[in-house]
Formats: C-alpha cells, sequence, structure tokens
C-alpha cells in the first residue's frame, strides 16, 4: 500500500473523521503525559482492542493541540506488509522532505513484532536522531523481551485492554449522573447484558447476533492469534492444540489444570502443555491465576486456575453466567492468585500490597454461609475486608472483625 494513503495529514492536516469522533479511551490520558519526553511509547494487547485507533488520537492530539508539522508525523501499519523499517523512513524523508538531524520527528508502527529485528533498528534510529517512537504489538513476550534486551531505559510500556464498562456506556453514548445511579438502574443492567454479549471490543459494541459475535471474536481475533501472530513469534507445531487448549479454558471459566492429567488426555507430553499454555498466556487470550500464598515461589509450584483473557471467548459455550462473571471480574481486577485450602475463594486481588479476596455470587439473595472461604481466608491472613459481587443483592455483613461487602456487578463496573 502506498504510506502517501495511509498517512492522509499530509494532505489535509487532519486524521480522519471517525478517529476524532471516536471515544477518548483512559489509557490515553496516562500515555499523554509522556508525550513530550524522549522514551519510546509501547502499547500491546489483544487483536482488535483498539491499539490503532489509539494511535490516530495521538496522532490527532499532536496535531490539534501540540500544533505538530503533518509532515513531521508518519505512521505505518505492518499488517499491511512487510516493508523494512529502514526503507520505509528513507520514504518518508524523500516524499515529505523531512531533515531527521535538523527537525524532531514522530514515529508510529504498529504490529512492530512482525518485521524481524525492528528493535535494533528503533535503537539505532533512537540514538542518533530527535525522533519519538509509538510502537504497538500484539505479542507481550516478544514485545517485552525486545524492549529488555535491545531498549532498556529507552522504553514505556502500555497495556491496551478491550473497552471497560464505563468506556463502553460512553461508546454507546449513556451518559449517568452520579446522583441519579439508581434512576437508570435498569437501563444500566440492559447495557451490562451487551457488554457481556460483546466482550467489549469495539467494533462489534453495538451487536445484537450472538451468531454474527461469535464469528467475529473467533475470525478477527481468536483464530488470528492463533493461526498467525503465534506462530510467527514461537514457530508452533500445532496450532491446532493452542485451539484446543483455549476451548477448554473458555468453556470452563475458572478450570483448574493439572499438566499431567491434561498431557494425558491429550496424548501429548507435560512440557509440550505448559509451553503452549505459556504461548496463550502470553498473547492475552488466557489469564492464569496461582494458589495465593505470601511466598511467591510456593504459588508458582502449586495448582493452577485458568480464565479466558475476555468474557467473549465464552460466548460459543453453554457457560454459566455467575463463571461468566467470575471471569470478568478476573480479568478487570488483572489477578493473580486464588484460594483452596478445605474452602474456596474465587479471586484474591493484590493491589499495592493490599489483599482483597473476591467472592462471585451472582445473584439476588446470598446467604453467609455460601462464603466460609472467605471468612476461612481472611482469618488465616488476618485481614479485616472481603468483596462480594452479585447480581442485586448489595449490603455489609460484620461478623466478629470481619466486614464483607457485598456489591452488585453493574455498580462494581462503574467504580472500576
Amino acid at each position: 500500500m502506498n504510506i502517501k494513503d495511509i498517512n492522509p495529514w499530509w494532505k489535509t492536516g487532519k486524521v480522519k473523521e471517525e478517529i476524532k469522533k471516536s471515544i477518548k479511551r483512559e489509557l490515553l490520558g496516562k500515555i499523554l503525559k509522556y508525550i513530550d519526553d524522549k522514551q519510546i511509547i509501547i502499547t500491546n494487547g489483544l487483536r482488535r482492542s483498539g491499539k490503532t485507533v489509539l494511535m490516530h488520537q495521538i496522532i490527532d492530539y499532536l496535531l490539534e493541540k501540540k500544533k505538530v508539522n503533518p509532515l513531521k508525523i508518519f505512521y505505518y501499519d505492518f499488517d499491511l506488509g512487510k516493508k523494512p523499517i529502514r526503507e520505509l523512513l528513507e520514504e518518508f524523508k524523500e516524499i515529505t522532505g523531512t531533515n531527521f538531524r535538523k527537525e524532531k520527528v514522530w514515529i508510529f508502527l504498529d504490529e512492530v513484532q512482525k518485521m524481524e529485528g525492528w528493535e535494533e533498528i528503533v535503537k539505532l534510529y533512537y540514538d542518533n536522531y530527535n525522533i519519538k517512537f509509538f510502537l504497538s504489538g500484539s505479542s507481550s513476550m516478544i514485545i517485552e523481551k525486545k524492549t529488555k534486551e535491545s531498549l532498556a531505559g529507552r522504553a514505556f510500556i502500555f497495556r491496551v485492554d478491550p473497552l471497560n464498562f464505563v468506556e463502553f456506556l460512553k461508546l454507546v453514548s449513556f451518559k449517568i449522573e452520579k446522583k441519579k445511579i439508581r434512576i437508570y438502574e435498569e437501563e444500566i443492567k440492559d447495557l451490562l447484558n451487551q457488554y457481556l454479549l460483546t466482550g467489549g471490543f469495539p467494533e462489534i459494541a453495538f451487536w445484537k447476533d450472538k451468531e454474527k459475535i461469535i464469528k467475529y471474536i473467533k475470525e478477527s481475533v481468536i483464530d488470528r492469534v492463533i493461526f498467525i501472530d503465534i506462530p510467527k513469534v514461537f514457530k508452533v507445531e500445532e496450532p491446532e492444540l493452542l485451539l484446543r487448549l483455549l476451548e477448554i479454558i473458555a468453556s470452563s471459566p475458572g478450570i483448574i489444570l493439572e499438566y499431567e492429567n491434561l498431557a494425558s488426555d491429550l496424548n501429548r507430553d507435560r512440557k509440550t502443555i505448559s509451553n503452549y499454555l505459556f504461548y496463550l498466556e502470553r498473547a492475552f487470550l488466557i489469564q492464569k491465576l496461582y494458589q495465593f500464598s505470601k511466598n511467591l515461589l510456593t504459588s508458582e509450584k502449586k495448582l493452577k486456575k485458568f480464565y479466558p483473557s475476555n468474557v467473549g471467548f465464552s460466548l460459543a459455550y453453554d457457560v454459566d453466567i455467575t463463571k461468566k462473571v467470575e471471569s470478568l471480574v478476573a480479568n478487570i481486577t488483572e489477578a493473580k492468585f486464588f484460594y483452596r485450602k478445605r474452602l474456596e475463594v474465587d479471586i484474591i486481588s493484590l493491589i499495592n500490597k493490599k489483599i482483597l479476596p473476591i467472592e462471585v455470587k451472582y445473584k439476588t439473595k446470598v446467604n453467609v454461609k455460601e462464603i466460609r472461604g472467605m471468612f476461612e481466608f481472611m482469618r488465616k491472613f488476618e485481614l479485616n475486608e472481603g468483596l462480594v459481587i452479585t447480581k442485586d443483592y448489595e449490603t455489609s455483613r460484620k461478623i466478629k472483625d470481619k466486614k464483607v461487602r457485598f456489591m452488585p456487578l453493574w455498580k462494581w463496573l462503574l467504580r472500576q
């Protein structure tokens, strides 16, 4: 593709109108804090999560707010073709008359991990010219590995996820006054069902047809990652096994997997299973939780629990709604732990060294007996607070010195 066609601001001075109309993600504000720094900005995350739109929103900011000369901004998407970076930048210089030695330029390279040796070329230009690089990729492992090896101290990494619920509400133009939240409760619940249906993928936020949504997620996200992205990075021999493992997890969110048993069931060796699960995790398709222990090394050796990284991956299967919600909560909290001894706790959140046990009971009434595992965990680790995510039930219970909040999912999501 002609690079002039994918850099329309060279002619118009503006990004396309649909970019201007797109919602501003929360991550955009975080990234813009680093806009004037020399360091490279790297965004990675699941396919179709909005990395490309985010890049163009940054370009829009440079044009509109920073008044950067449009001819000093270059964008290329390696999904369009594997053109060498050096060749692309030389073509950019020739077309625009830009002099890298005398002028500051802004370079945006989308899906950069598809180019072999990208990190060395970027480092070379970074060290020798006044260039601000913005890079994106769909594989966290290859991006982070290359960054640590060749770009240490030269880059900041940001993860782009599908829309959170608040961003989803903005996209569908639903505005809420905080004082009137209860008045709009039914409308919010209806939109929550739509959010669970589409997994927060921006392009399909308005879709209602379940079969169409399943087809989109499978063909535009899952199949492309499993059969194209992962094999290019990790050179797997059996992408079909990757798909089978994802299906097992997506059809049973929160499943505890014993690698030896799974290897036996699938007629593979344990190392292959372990490696393939690792590839799925690094490609943002699954999320792994460890059995909680204050000693992380002990946690690593114990049971492992798995969720799909997006609730939309479970849409094709007959999954209980409570399990879907549990998966969503695990994703949003970026949970790393669960608890399982005599009793269980679904999720152990660890933020800023604060431990919070979370149970998901997606129904209108929850009996204290149903959360005995939480009280056991709180006593064992000397905690005073726990959280239960429900469908409608909202209250606070205190037993001795232990306080548990019961909060409806929709209300909890509005606070995230």
